[in-house]
């Protein structure tokens, strides 16, 4: 049997180029959330402007469910972060990308 010499065999991966594209994309997610929970937040007032419920268990579930399927229990867990965050409340991923990039909170 031949044997390999593993580090031979690695390719140099370019580590700087794929933590620009982390950074990308974690840009884009965020932008994807924030535009999720604006969509949300409008659901949610128009169903209790005709008096609804703010939220519709059922529908979550089937957020929660897609998110397992695709995501593994982590999935799950990361369903249930984004639906809290769309919930409803002040500020929420807005306030904390600000926060991240060290800008001042104010107590409005």
């Amino acid at each position: 049997m031949e044997q390999h010499d593993n580090a031979a065999c690695v390719t140099a991966f370019p580590i700087d180029e794929a933590r620009e594209a982390i950074d990308t994309l974690d840009l884009q997610i965020i932008e994807i959330l924030q535009n999720r929970r604006d969509l949300s937040r409008r659901i949610q007032r128009q169903r209790m402007s005709e008096g609804g419920t703010r939220t519709v268990l059922a529908r979550e579930k089937l957020i929660l469910d897609r998110y397992a399927t695709g995501l593994g229990t982590e999935g799950t867990a990361l369903a249930l972060n984004i639906l809290s965050l769309c919930r409803g409340g002040s500020g929420g991923i807005s306030k904390a990308a600000s926060a991240a990039d060290g800008e001042p909170q104010g107590t409005s």
